[in-house]
């Protein structure tokens, strides 16, 4: 697998007045880790109330990313459940919306945006992905269950402070599971999410009744338009399949965004999918 780079870890806080701010203690204990610790990527606190707040905020980041070559770690502290998150004033926004501007992020990231969030997300944002879609981030990191506060800054504590002090993602990731109890934390990466669509793709779609259904609107479509076609429907169904590897690479090649970066193109090698 390969790794993701960052020079920022932005903690962006929505919890609601009243209640006890993991987002802010995080901060203020990260702040004086990183100055110990120096050199460290620089840690950045945004307060959000609501969504356009948060909106904005990720559009702040994408012009940061791409003027400054500021690359984020992206820390979000909501609540939230398995479709999407609920801001400090009540407001919503599911995964199909918030997809579009993290997405963007990453993009300006090169493509290694680290996501790292408070609110329940389980496998959610899979469900919302599309087969055409880009690659929402590089790595996700959130919780399987609503946690307390406690678990929360325990587990985001052992992460974030284990990364100043090693440099190391991957020693940081073992600290924050020798933390928790085994199974509070879902862990996915882009390569892990494109599977698990393709995968859901191919379920949907390329079962031989989907197939066949395919099959017979090509059929109507080229009898209307006066087109004898020479094809039995069995003959269309060894097209399909035979072209299924081409479609795969296809839509992997546009998830990994290799048109934009052609150096994915190694970096992501994965196989082909029966």
């Amino acid at each position: 697998m390969d790794s993701n780079r960052f020079n920022q870890i932005l903690i962006v806080d929505s919890i609601p007045t009243g209640e006890y701010n993991t987002a802010r203690r995080l901060f203020e204990d990260l702040e004086i880790h990183a100055i110990a610790y120096s050199p460290s990527p620089a840690i950045k606190y945004i307060r959000v109330n609501n969504v356009t707040e948060f909106f904005q905020c990720i559009q702040t980041a994408k012009y940061n990313a791409e003027q400054h070559d500021l690359f984020p770690m992206l820390h979000i502290e909501c609540h939230g459940c398995e479709d999407g998150f609920q801001f400090a004033d009540g407001s919503l926004a599911d995964w199909d919306e918030l997809k579009i501007p993290i997405t963007e992020l990453n993009v300006a990231t090169g493509r290694n945006l680290m996501v790292a969030v408070a609110a329940c997300t389980g496998g959610a944002l899979a469900k919302v992905m599309r087969i055409g879609d880009r690659a929402p981030f590089w790595g996700l990191i959130g919780p399987t269950r609503t946690l307390t506060a406690e678990e929360l800054e325990k587990a985001y504590a052992a992460l974030y402070l284990t990364l100043l002090r090693t440099k190391s993602p991957a020693d940081a990731v073992k600290a924050m599971e020798h933390a928790t109890v085994p199974g509070l934390f879902l862990r996915t990466t882009s390569q892990g999410l494109f599977e698990k669509v393709w995968c859901s793709y191919k379920s949907e779609h390329c079962t031989n009744a989907a197939l066949e259904k395919r099959g017979r609107r090509i059929m109507t479509r080229l009898h209307e338009s006066g087109i004898s076609t020479l094809l039995s429907m069995d003959e269309l169904l060894i097209m399909f399949a035979n072209y299924e590897p081409f479609a795969f690479a296809r839509y992997r090649a546009t998830f990994f965004m290799v048109d934009i970066f052609p150096e994915h193109s190694n970096r992501f090698p994965i196989e082909y999918i029966a």
